[in-house]
């Protein structure tokens, strides 16, 4: 059985940010002209910011005037720059020229066919490495140029944030390179345990820079099998997270899918020896017939479902089973249960119901920088309200 796949038209609305009624009144008139609802109109970069980062479908497009985004624009460029980001960013002016502008970013003049035409095309991919990619991705590394996003995790019984997960970006200038494909060429070239390094001292100084107002939350921390292994892997870390308040306490570590187990004894031990230094470890992206559900029986802390199997859930039953055997497994071992990609809310009493703890996904927050963690966190609170 499979899914009918409903195109939903709240996917295709549109959001100004601008005080110039030229502007404003250019997007009302594009949308009018391909038929799409009516643009939403917000005078400040924090309304914008929220609309962005707030739980369920983002806008498809942010038409800007960067001036009306004020302090809030650097904030609001590096959200909308992001790989994973599903909003697109239209800047459009009625001066002449915007100075200050990104170098790949052009600003639009306030003109309602050209901003039709420009909600029409197609997003921009993500490229293709450049050559010598090796060479600049250490350097990068060296200059701390390095980024990190933050995508939340809650707990499926009450909505309560528990942990974010840090995702690695590097932002190269003139190119969009997709994250997969720089870490998997991290780990090619030797680079994994210093792009590692960089990416808990950075999660952990940008969490600790949120404040005591913010909730403590624990923090996940992507590691391939190599790393892992690594018997100095709780004293680097240590190292890496020194001064930031986050212990082993509030940190989990995901072993990733991209190196095959070979030796199980090996990770055993390695897994008992991060334990017995306080750290838990997650499986991390499980999913149907890839064979990885024989690790379960080591001790982690937990596992991630697979977005791939989270998505057949509604409608496949064989799925359903899978998850509850594994599920009821977990249970027997006090292990730990998310699912990824949750992408709609109406999942969510299913989620509940197969027994899950946890789940992340777009429908819950995007991977956003630690300086709008606090906008996300205001909408989903009030998101639990409603």
């Amino acid at each position: 059985m499979s899914c009918s796949v409903r195109s939903d038209p709240s996917r295709d609305r549109l959001v100004v940010l601008a005080r110039d009624p030229a502007v404003i009144a250019a997007a009302h008139a594009a949308t009018n002209r391909l038929g799409r609802p009516p643009a939403m109109v917000v005078t400040s970069g924090r309304e914008a910011l929220a609309q962005i980062a707030a739980p369920g479908l983002a806008p498809r497009h942010l038409v800007c005037e960067p001036q009306a985004a004020g302090s809030d624009w650097p904030d609001l460029l590096d959200l909308l720059r992001d790989p994973s980001a599903s909003t697109g960013l239209l800047v459009v002016s009625s001066a002449p020229q915007q100075d200050g502008l990104p170098g790949d970013v052009v600003a639009l003049p306030a003109d309602p066919l050209r901003l039709a035409a420009a909600l029409l095309a197609p997003p921009a991919s993500s490229g293709a490495l450049p050559d010598a990619a090796a060479s600049l991705l250490e350097a990068a590394l060296a200059r701390g140029e390095i980024a990190v996003r933050f995508q939340p995790v809650v707990s499926l019984l009450d909505r309560r944030p528990v942990l974010v997960e840090a995702l690695a970006r590097w932002h190269m200038p003139h190119a969009k390179v997709g994250p997969d494909a720089f870490i998997a060429l991290a780990e090619r070239a030797g680079l994994a345990r210093k792009l590692s390094i960089a990416v808990a001292s950075r999660a952990g100084a940008e969490l600790a820079g949120l404040g005591p107002g913010f909730p403590s939350l624990g923090l996940a921390l992507n590691l391939p099998l190599a790393l892992l292994l690594q018997p100095d892997l709780a004293a680097w870390l240590g190292r890496a997270l020194a001064g930031t308040g986050i212990g082993p306490g509030r940190l989990f570590l995901e072993l990733t899918e991209t190196t095959e187990v070979r030796d199980e004894r090996l990770l055993r031990r390695a897994l008992r020896r991060l334990n017995a230094a306080g750290y838990r470890v997650l499986l991390d992206d499980l999913a149907l017939g890839d064979g990885r559900d024989r690790l379960l029986a080591l001790p982690f802390a937990g596992f991630k479902l697979d977005r791939s199997l989270v998505e057949r859930l509604p409608c496949e039953a064989a799925a359903r089973h899978a998850v509850r055997r594994l599920v009821g497994l977990a249970r027997q071992r006090g292990q730990l249960v998310i699912a990824e990609g949750l992408a709609d809310l109406g999942q969510w009493s299913q989620l509940r119901g197969l027994g899950l703890d946890c789940a992340q996904g777009f429908g819950i927050g995007r991977p956003l920088p630690a300086s709008a963690l606090g906008t996300w966190l205001a909408g989903w609170r009030g998101y639990r309200r409603g």
